[in-house]
């Protein structure tokens, strides 16, 4: 059954403009309809629509629907390369579990972020909440505004870093050697890799590089293989 994002008070629910036009216009559902809802930040309801108008539908909440999750929060911290590339990996990493987004913007970074950030930010989010409803997915991931790798690096939280290069230490175990966090950040790198620099930057901050296998992959199947691995 699709679900629909809403307002969720006590036992009724709402929801309104382009979600209630797609509801009634795209889906028709009509006064009556049983219909799935979410509130974006993990709780999901089935429920039942009691008033259609316009651009507003309000309903009452039914039965309570079990939320599976991951024990892991996951937040990919990585640098795009296309704006294609950067829609997938939000699709896709959102249909495997990751909890946040940041974009980073690396020495060997191609493609500016920054400049077209405020321009596309509600299209990534939309995709972002797409991709929710598509997986029967309650909570939405949050997309942080872009930063520099070594801003982001310096904030001292459990993380890390998939690199190349390295070939003995596995994800496996950077989550023992970092103590199974219940929170974690992975970076990715540009198609070009991470600079040598960056790399001896980020081991000074605690972030720990790892392997993702045996090959060397594109920037964006390494985010995806990176979040199936670790969710």
């Amino acid at each position: 059954m699709p679900q629909y994002l809403a307002d969720i008070k006590e036992k009724e629910f709402f929801i309104q403009d382009d979600e209630a036009r797609h509801l009634i216009l795209v889906a028709r559902h009509k006064e009556g309809d049983k219909i799935t809802v979410f509130d974006g930040k993990g709780r999901q309801y089935t429920a039942q629509i009691e008033r259609v108008q316009k651009n507003f539908v309000r309903g009452v909440l039914l039965d309570v629907c079990p939320v599976r999750k991951s024990a892991l929060s996951l937040e990919l911290c990585f640098a795009p390369t296309s704006r294609n590339t950067l829609e997938d990996v939000l699709d896709k990493c959102t249909q495997l579990g990751v909890d946040s987004f940041l974009p980073i913007r690396t020495a060997r970074s191609e493609y500016d972020l920054f400049k077209k950030w405020d321009n596309k930010a509600d299209r990534w989010r939309q995709i972002i909440l797409s991709a929710c409803k598509q997986c029967d997915r309650a909570d939405v991931p949050v997309l942080k505004a872009p930063t520099d790798f070594v801003a982001a690096a310096q904030r001292g939280v459990p993380s890390l870093l998939a690199y190349e290069a390295e070939e003995a230490r596995t994800l496996a175990w950077g989550l023992e050697k970092l103590g199974s966090p219940s929170f974690l950040r992975i970076y990715i790198g540009p198609a070009g890799g991470w600079a040598d620099e960056e790399v001896v930057m980020a081991v000074q901050y605690g972030v720990l590089p790892v392997t993702l296998g045996p090959h060397i992959l594109r920037a964006e199947t390494a985010c995806i293989a990176a979040a199936a691995k670790l969710l």
